[in-house]
């Protein structure tokens, strides 16, 4: 007869050693004893995941000093993850993780040669990836062209690179506008671009329906490739595109504006005021947790302060 094993034992290979440690000892902790049950009782890996990733978060909160319970029932018979307080404050926070287990990451051979795109004047967020077993030769075949293609490339503009053959050597994709002045890239699959804005809208509307109604509701949503980053920016804010009309440019300069289509666009879910976007490893101790927080309707100034320190900061 098989014997059967505890989640964290099963899954537990790859957790960080120390936040596992920490997690064990909640069976005496009010609010968390729960979640290492959960945790405990999984046998899918996937949900496990989904588990790991709110004791990823609840772990930092309760280190802050925070009282949590978890799996608080809404008027509406939904729940929400976690009822955070903390010196005096009462919010809700739901935890969303993108799941991109079919699509594995990939260790890839960054060439330097890419280097060079990154010296590129133009203040844009570029997606590249390149085949399998891409030589040197090919490699500098593809900066080459996609150098020539970014210094004249729009929004949404797409370069794929091919060689005599017609093989495919590569790609790069104008996804978005940069805060810096030079070309920042964002590495791709060898197979393709991968856009999850879809299933990541998804996920912050499944959030949206389990807010606690007149409080202050939190969404994060996780997911495990760097990338992934811009296309939470589009799902909450808006696919990126040329807008002469709504944000006319200066000097002849096309300005670059949002699309209608973002989970934050105009009057939509007004419940909703701060979002959050992680990239989550199981196999690291603490969350790198980015904060968004809408201009309109703007969550007061004291309660960002407060879900800053206690989301952004690690203890």
């Amino acid at each position: 007869m098989t014997e059967m094993r505890g989640g964290l034992e099963q899954f537990g290979t790859d957790l960080h050693p120390a936040l596992l440690a920490r997690v064990r000892g909640w069976a005496d902790v009010p609010g968390l004893s729960g979640l290492l049950e959960s945790l405990e009782a999984q046998g899918s890996h996937p949900r496990f995941l989904d588990l790991w990733v709110e004791a990823m978060v609840a772990d930092q909160l309760h280190r802050h000093g925070c009282v949590l319970q978890t799996e608080v029932e809404t008027p509406a018979g939904r729940t929400c993850d976690f009822h955070v307080q903390f010196e005096g404050r009462e919010w809700y926070l739901h935890v969303k993780r993108l799941d991109d287990h079919e699509r594995p990451g990939r260790k890839l051979h960054i060439s330097p040669r890419l280097r060079v795109l990154e010296q590129i004047e133009r203040p844009f967020l570029v997606r590249i990836r390149w085949a399998d077993g891409i030589d040197d030769a090919s490699m500098q075949e593809l900066v080459v062209r996609a150098s020539r293609f970014l210094t004249m490339a729009k929004v949404g503009d797409e370069l794929t690179v091919r060689d005599e053959s017609g093989h495919e050597v590569g790609a790069v994709r104008v996804m978005g506008p940069w805060e810096g002045r030079h070309v920042s890239l964002a590495i791709g699959l060898p197979g393709g671009f991968i856009d999850e804005t879809a299933r990541i809208h998804r996920l912050l509307d499944r959030a949206y329906r389990q807010f606690m109604p007149r409080a202050d509701n939190v969404i994060l949503v996780a997911g495990t490739r760097p990338d992934e980053s811009i296309d939470f920016e589009s799902a909450l804010l808006g696919a990126t595109e040329e807008r002469w009309d709504a944000h006319p440019g200066h000097a002849g300069r096309a300005a670059l504006g949002r699309a209608d289509d973002g989970f934050w666009t105009g009057d939509s879910r007004p419940d909703s005021r701060v979002c959050a976007w992680c990239q989550a490893s199981s196999s690291a101790e603490a969350l790198r947790i980015d904060l968004q927080f809408r201009d309109d309707p703007r969550p007061d100034l004291k309660f960002r302060e407060q879900v800053t320190s206690l989301l952004r900061c690690t203890p």
